[in-house]
């Protein structure tokens, strides 16, 4: 049975036909470049703090809050947009009640509703 299924496989790798190895390469390459291309494409927080902490300015409580708040809105939106590239994080959060249980977000009215 094994020898007929590789008799039958072997007659598609002769030069008449375009070689496997070259569409499996084509292949592994187009799904590696989308899973990259879907990787690079989100914005780090990091580099958002940098500038929010060069930019707003204060020492006060109101400064550190305005921080606080946007710091939280950065890292609230990188857990929704990994959420939908990483099964790990998709298995850490789940639904929006385990990020607010998390205390990434809160439950205000229509805060975070069309996701």
């Amino acid at each position: 049975q094994f020898e007929c299924i590789a008799l039958y496989c072997d007659q598609f790798t002769n030069s008449n036909f375009i070689p496997v190895t070259f569409v499996l390469g084509f292949y592994v390459t187009l799904a590696f470049n989308r899973w990259w291309g879907q990787y690079t494409s989100f914005p780090l927080p990091d580099n958002l703090m940098m500038v929010v902490s060069g930019n707003v300015h204060g020492a006060d409580e109101r400064g550190r809050l305005l921080r606080r708040t946007l710091m939280r809105y950065a890292n609230l939106s990188s857990v929704l947009i990994l959420r939908s590239i990483s099964t790990r994080v998709r298995k850490r959060f789940p639904t929006l009640e385990h990020v607010v249980e998390a205390g990434e977000s809160d439950r205000r009215p229509g805060f975070c509703s069309s996701i």
